[in-house]
């Protein structure tokens, strides 16, 4: 950076003569004012030796150059000076400092100073007898201060006022430099991730009838090779890229950005050698995608982790091209379990490489996927342990009743909480996508509905409001004001139990409601993780009020036509509420 000489240098090179003196003797005081001051003096002080081997000054001869000084008298009254300055954004450059004095002594000045300001320089001054310089060392804390042995001559104390400001000017130079180049860097970052941003994270197609998408991005505090592409092939059809280039900066960005706009001129490629209108296949693309690139790799050095995945809702098929990444999460929601989808294929950029193969996986409404990249897995807490696959794919499983992109809200606020900050080495991508039923099928069964919630009895709110949202959608001769007012109840004594019983009122903990309605049922389902619950062991309520319980079991087995209590091998237990709405209650 090329500094120059206008009205910005003195801001950029501050200039600092202030000089503190404490010293209880009021004549040294007025020796250290002449010593420094801008008039003629003479030697007031017996000779001693020259510390910088420099002949020394005229006695007759004004100081080089001018100096603010203050003299205080005590140590009490330098550390306030100190506080004093600092406050006024106008510190010292340095202090003299006598080491016997009534009160503090000049070590313990020293300590107080320097914890208001560490970057005063500070000179320890003292007899013969006082004190050696490891015995001042070792009372201080602090090596980086300098030592003067009485008596001294004016010529040692200029040149130690010399040196000393002209130390503290070059260092605070350094740091206002160091502070300009960290601010152009983080300029530089930010633009890069804003390049990163346009270029590298493609947004997902809205309304895509049957199938839901949303994705969360945060930057890291470094430019990475982390890139993710949609791409609606048409109404049935999605292809979604994640990926991750080996390495970190602009080189990795710059790979990323090449390699996601080859994708779609590799897909037009193959349509026209094929002849065809028929869509190429996700390995077909990856493999020239592979051809196109290999040799940009190996001179860069560099390979690229990727899952190209295709939604083919006509088929209720995904087939996908996994080399390397980081396996894909397929929850299922008829078994509610995890699977990880894992490929056979080596990551783009190794040569010599066997064709690409993909694999083709099933799914059913209500069936949802999750790509990610290693900056999830990878993040650490404080004791250095990542936060890991597993533990990824559990709290997933978890949390799989929440909204899909209130899942992945859930998924950073628990990294968040893993790692106990919000600032990670590397960019946290995750993308969902879920397999909807917008509309009614041809058995005439409505779309389920889930709510996620906590174990707080401040959550039933919620709770009731979801109920008669979620009745409204039958018809109003099947489901009455009346009876929906009691499913709310049954419902919401349900929450109430799992909260008292299965969680013994411990906060936090997950509770998920499905709801289902078909023509003749509606059905509302309740799972924990909690202790389980045997009905036959509530007794029931006494209704002359020598017993308060066994009021909630009695309430719901009144306003709802069926009730079936389970617990599953995975330890969730499930209360299934049926409502009969032809022949019902």
């Amino acid at each position: 950076m090329k500094l120059e000489q206008d009205q910005g240098c003195e801001e950029m090179i501050p200039q600092n003569r202030r000089i503190l003196i404490i010293d209880d003797d009021p004549g040294v005081r007025d020796s250290y004012d002449q010593i420094l001051a801008s008039k003629p003096v003479s030697d007031v002080m017996s000779k001693g030796k020259d510390l910088f081997a420099e002949k020394d000054e005229d006695s007759g001869a004004k100081p080089s150059r001018q100096y603010d000084i203050t003299l205080t008298d005590c140590g009490e009254a330098g550390v306030s000076a100190v506080q004093e300055a600092v406050s006024r954004q106008s510190p010292f450059a340095a202090a003299f400092i006598d080491m016997m004095m009534p009160g503090i002594d000049g070590a313990e000045t020293a300590k107080q100073i320097w914890r208001i300001d560490p970057d005063i320089k500070i000179v320890i001054v003292t007899a013969y007898s006082d004190y050696t310089p490891d015995d001042i060392v070792n009372l201080v804390g602090r090596e980086d201060l300098f030592y003067l042995r009485k008596p001294f001559n004016p010529s040692e104390i200029r040149q130690f006022a010399r040196a000393l400001t002209n130390q503290w000017e070059l260092e605070r130079e350094k740091q206002m430099l160091s502070a300009e180049l960290a601010r152009a860097h983080e300029q530089e970052i930010n633009t890069a991730a804003k390049i990163q941003q346009a270029l590298l994270l493609g947004q997902p197609p809205k309304n895509i009838q049957g199938i839901q998408v949303h994705q969360k991005t945060i930057a890291s505090q470094k430019v990475d090779g982390d890139f993710i592409d949609f791409t609606r092939l048409n109404d049935t059809t999605l292809d979604i890229v994640v990926g991750d280039v080996m390495g970190k900066g602009l080189p990795a960005a710059l790979v990323g950005a090449a390699l996601k706009s080859r994708l779609p001129r590799a897909f037009n490629e193959l349509m026209q050698a094929d002849g065809s209108t028929d869509i190429p296949e996700p390995e077909n693309i990856v493999s020239a995608v592979q051809a196109g690139m290999i040799q940009q790799f190996e001179d860069l050095e560099t390979f690229v982790t990727l899952c190209y995945a295709r939604f083919d809702l006509s088929q209720n098929m995904i087939r996908f091209v996994d080399c390397g990444h980081t396996r894909t999460i397929h929850f299922h929601k008829q078994t509610n379990t995890c699977r990880l989808l894992e490929g056979v294929n080596m990551p783009l950029g190794f040569p010599e490489t066997e064709a690409f193969t993909q694999i083709s996986v099933p799914f059913k409404p209500g069936d949802f996927f999750i790509f990610y990249s290693d900056g999830l897995t990878e993040a650490k807490n404080t004791q250095a342990e990542m936060y890991g696959e597993q533990r990824l794919m559990d709290f997933v499983q978890q949390h799989a009743g929440a909204d899909l992109e209130d899942l992945i809200q859930k998924i950073w606020q628990d990294i968040v909480a893993f790692a106990q900050s919000e600032i990670f080495s590397d960019d946290f991508t995750c993308v969902g996508v879920k397999i909807m039923n917008d509309e009614v099928s041809a058995t005439g069964h409505s779309p389920g509905k889930n709510l996620e919630i906590e174990s707080d009895l401040n959550e039933l709110a919620r709770v009731r409001e979801f109920v008669r949202n979620f009745c409204s959608r039958a018809s109003a001769e099947l489901l009455d004001r009346s009876r929906i007012d009691l499913i709310e109840l049954a419902v919401n004594e349900a929450v109430v139990n799992i909260i008292k019983h299965a969680y013994h009122n411990e906060p936090g903990k997950p509770i998920r409601i499905e709801a289902q309605l078909s023509p003749a049922q509606l059905v509302f389902r309740l799972v924990d993780w909690g202790g389980s619950f045997d009905p036959a062991s509530v007794p029931p309520p006494a209704f002359d009020g020598s017993k308060d319980h066994g009021f909630g079991v009695y309430i719901i087995n009144q306003a709802v036509d069926e009730v079936e209590y389970t617990q599953e091998e995975n330890g969730r237990n499930c209360a299934t509420m049926t409502i009969n709405l032809i022949g019902g209650n």
